[in-house]
């Protein structure tokens, strides 16, 4: 890679390749097409990676008050969510919370959202919340 530190990043349980085979597998014996030449591209350049870290412990949703959270997004990834999962998720949902944008916690913490509508309808509350607790003018 030219001296440059590069970061592959990903789950294996979540989504299947872009092309018929993994990266680590065998080449099938295709040739010709753009897809087949992609496809050998990336099997190249996963070839040439010398180095790999595995990480094995969850670090963003540590600690024993979290280890239930941590079992249900496993669950997720493999698509194989309990009918408790699926509330504890719904409860999470934006129509299920009312945010207090006033409060730290809210002050910083991402939303994930579908549409832009949206994003901005949240933009535009937290915006009037910072207004007032901060005592300026929008």
């Amino acid at each position: 890679f030219g001296g440059i530190n590069i970061i592959f990043a990903g789950d294996f349980a979540q989504l299947p390749p872009v092309v018929d085979s993994k990266l680590f597998s065998r080449a099938p014996n295709k040739s010709g097409s753009d897809t087949a030449l992609k496809a050998m591209q990336g099997r190249l350049l996963w070839l040439s990676v010398d180095t790999v870290v595995i990480l094995t412990q969850v670090m963003r949703q540590g600690g024993d008050s979290n280890a239930s959270f941590v079992e249900l997004l496993n669950r997720l990834r493999l698509g194989q969510c309990t009918l408790d999962d699926h509330r504890a998720l719904n409860q999470q949902l934006a129509e299920n919370i009312q945010p207090d944008w006033s409060s730290k916690e809210w002050a910083t913490a991402p939303l994930i959202v579908t549409e832009n509508a949206i994003k901005d309808a949240y933009n535009q509350r937290a915006t009037e919340a910072f207004a007032q607790r901060t005592g300026r003018a929008l």
